[in-house]
């Protein structure tokens, strides 16, 4: 089965899903700019077990954050082309793909939050 969708409404939705995505690569700069700042936080006197455990929470979120920005680049690199150039074919798996990227970015920028939140609440005069 196929579905024919009009070339001006095909190349908005491309254009968009393009920002979108081009948006995540900035936010996954964010955190990892965020990140650097609140690792020279956990400089401060803090309680060794608390250190470790932000230690640990950070670096699982850095491992996330090189998953998703690699993932992020293969995308953009596979947009950018379909905003510009004639589409012959498009497969599904392109929306699959940045549904589930999205996925992932809202799961990231949530244990980001949360990581950073629960850092501050050890830190004192913050």
């Amino acid at each position: 089965m196929t579905t024919t969708i009009e070339d001006n409404a095909l190349h908005t939705e491309l254009q968009e899903l393009y920002l979108i995505t081009k948006q995540w690569s900035a936010d996954l700069k964010f955190i990892s700019d965020e990140t650097d700042i609140l690792k020279k936080l956990t400089h401060q006197p803090l309680e060794p077990e608390i250190k470790e455990k932000h230690a640990v929470l950070f670096n699982t979120l850095e491992q996330q954050h090189s998953k998703l920005k690699l993932q992020v680049v293969h995308l953009l690199k596979k947009l950018a082309p379909l905003t510009y150039e004639p589409i012959k074919e498009i497969k599904l798996s392109l929306i699959e793909e940045h549904q589930l990227l999205k996925r992932e970015m809202e799961e990231i920028m949530l244990a980001f939050h949360a990581t950073k939140n629960k850092l501050l609440t050890h830190i004192p005069g913050k």
